[in-house]
This record gives C-alpha cells, structure tokens and sequence, in this order.
C-alpha cells in the first residue's frame, strides 16, 4: 500500500514567509495538469497500485479548478485505486473554496480537509500575506462541514512579528473552538528568497527572540494537551484516530511517490526530486524524460539514520526497536548506544524492550539530539 502525494504549485498570491515552490495562478494550470499525467504515466507503470493515503499539497490545491482536479484524478485512477479507507487529504485556504467546491471534491473520494489558518488575528493575516479574514476562515469551515467533512486539520504558526503569548493563545483557543480533529503548529522559520527574509536582513522585521518562542511553544503545548489532543509527533496533534497517516508514512521513513513539480519520492532505498521549475518540468515531460532534479541512493548507514531521526518525531510512537531490526538486521538501541546513553543521562531520551523516544524535556532542544545521529 503506498502514499501517494501530488504537487499543486499555484497560489493566488505568495505568502511573504513561505519557501516552498509556488507560483501565481494562471493559464498554465492546463499545461501543468498534461504533464502532471505524462508523469502519471511513467510512475504508475512501475509503482501502481492500492493508495494507503492520498495527498494534494502545494501551493493551494484548492486553486486548481474542479474538472482539472477531476482530470488528475482520471490520470491517477489508471495506476492508482482508492477507496473509502484511503485517507484522501487536500490542502486548501480559505477564500478559495466554497461549499459547491467542497461537496464536489468530496464527491470525488476527498475525506480529509487541511486548512491554513496561521493565526487568528487579521493583523498577523495581512502581514504574513495570507490573503484572508479570520472570517473567512471561518466560513471555509463551516462549509466544509456542510459538504461532509469529518476530518479537518488546522495550521497554525508562533514566532511571528510582533506576536505575543497571548496572540498564540487565542489562536489556539479559536482553533480548538471550531472543533478541530487535527492541529499543525509550526514556529516561524525565517527561509532566504522569500520577503520576510529580506525586510530581516535590512533589520526591518523583528521576530520574538528564543525565549518568546519557546514559551509559546510549552504554554501551546500544555494547552492542546488539556483539550484532549495528543502530541504524537514534535508539531502535530490529533484527537484520537485522527492521525495523519500520510505524514506518518514519512515519519516512519516508509516508501512514497511524488508527482509534480518539485515532489519528492522514496522507493527502492532511492530518494528522487523533480525539478523545481514548471516550464522545465512541462518540457522534459513533454519530450518523454522524467522530470529529475536529483536522485541518490541511500547507503545502510545513512537509510539508519534517517529512520531514527524521523522516527524522533514521533513523541509516542519514536524508534519502533523490532521493526527497526527486521529492517536493518541490528538493534537501534545497541548500533547507537553511545549516542543514546548520552541523551538518556541527561533526561532527553528513553527506551523500553520496545522503542526509544524523547522525553518532554526534549521536545525543545530535539533537532540538536536527531542530529548526533548522523553517520
């Protein structure tokens, strides 16, 4: 059973934070959708088959027209099968969907909605680029609730300007308000070419130092928990059974296939990226090549450490120690004993005959500990 994710590079506009590749909408979202099948067709030969789970990520997914999407998706259903039990996710803003969209793409087997929020204040909105209301928001929900959807996650970021502990707070607050089944929370990341990087670099953007952000990350932390969401992973929580499994498809370190331009896949031990670039990506694919960018072949040691590494994330589940060793031939615990001792010493790792994992006290500092596992 494999994840499946597939590459939606248009947005209405770019928001000033985000480094991911995107584009502003416009007629090439035809030439995207032809070559996005070509490539369909190339993968779907070799790797084809029942989809665990289904991702359209972007960009907006939500921009692309219906019969386009629809289109896609007849692409996809040559190789690909779905059904009810696959978790079928799309990304969607605000402002771009209404409720005849959502019932049409839950027509076409969409079972779970993520929707980007980022905060709940239309200050932070209009600073970040967002190009919506809380309102609006608001509205997009409830007419995903209308169309039938009973799987919504909601993201959220902190550490953005001027944003304080309580800014955070209500946002959280109004997110778990509206009945979320699943929460993102990210911490800003300042990335070079994108805007925000260039107002920082000038001293024109100040963003709330460690100490700030780290207090919005504990006190968020603290508050999802008291609503009954679990952390299962660093910036993830859900409401039990509402795990992403797409996401945990990565976190495992399992195989997955990337359509579009800029996706990633894993199959075969062989991490593979299509170029980052829409006019290349529609030209190659036009003249009968795969789209690639790069592509390597990952050596035991380093598919090992990856696996722990990500597995990290996961504060419930972490490093399963008898899969690991099916996988592998070794026990985690003892190829990286010294790593671990030292973490554990210290109170940020732990491990039973089953897993090793992070304690609460590391969640912090985690990216420093996942990083001395690299070979």
């Amino acid at each position: 059973m494999l994840a499946l994710y597939v590459h939606v590079p248009f947005c209405r506009s770019k928001c000033a934070y985000c480094d991911f590749f995107s584009l502003p909408i416009s007629s090439q979202t035809d030439a995207y959708a032809e070559a996005l099948i070509r490539e369909v067709n190339f993968k779907g030969s070799s790797w084809g088959g029942k989809l665990d789970t289904f991702y359209f990520g972007g960009g907006t997914p939500s921009c692309l027209e219906p019969e386009l999407l629809a289109a896609v998706l007849n692409g996809c259903g040559r190789f690909f099968s779905w059904d009810c039990n696959t978790e079928f996710t799309v990304e969607a803003n605000p402002g771009t969907v209404n409720r005849r969209y959502l019932e049409y793409i839950r027509s076409l087997g969409v079972n779970r909605l993520s929707i980007g929020l980022q905060a709940a204040q239309d200050s932070h909105l209009r600073r970040l680029g967002r190009g919506h209301s809380v309102a609006e928001f608001s509205r997009a929900l409830e007419d995903a609730r209308s169309a039938g959807f009973i799987n919504v996650s909601i993201d959220a970021i902190y550490g953005l300007p001027e944003q304080t502990c309580v800014d955070y707070m209500e946002t959280l607050d109004f997110v778990v308000s509206s009945g979320a089944e699943h929460v993102s929370v990210y911490a800003l990341q300042v990335e070079s070419d994108t805007p925000f990087y260039e107002l920082w670099s000038q001293g024109k953007l100040i963003v709330p130092d460690d100490d700030a952000v780290a207090e919005m990350m504990l006190k968020g932390r603290d508050f999802l928990l008291k609503q009954g969401y679990s952390q299962y992973e660093i910036s993830n929580f859900a409401l039990p059974g509402f795990e992403s499994r797409h996401n945990m498809t990565y976190w495992r370190n399992q195989e997955y296939l990337g359509l579009g331009p800029s996706a990633a896949s894993y199959i075969g031990g062989r991490r593979f990226v299509n170029i980052a670039d829409l006019s290349a990506y529609t030209t190659t694919l036009a003249a009968g090549k795969l789209p690639l960018a790069s592509c390597e072949c990952l050596d035991q040691e380093r598919s090992m450490a990856e696996t722990v590494i990500l597995g990290l994330r996961m504060l419930n589940e972490g490093v399963n120690r008898q899969t690991f060793k099916k996988r592998y031939g070794v026990d985690p615990l003892r190829h990286y004993q010294q790593i671990i001792d030292k973490w554990c010493n210290l109170g940020f790792l732990e491990f039973t005959p089953d897993l090793i994992r992070l304690t609460a006290k590391a969640v912090p500092v985690a990216s420093q500990i996942q990083l001395t596992f690299l070979p």
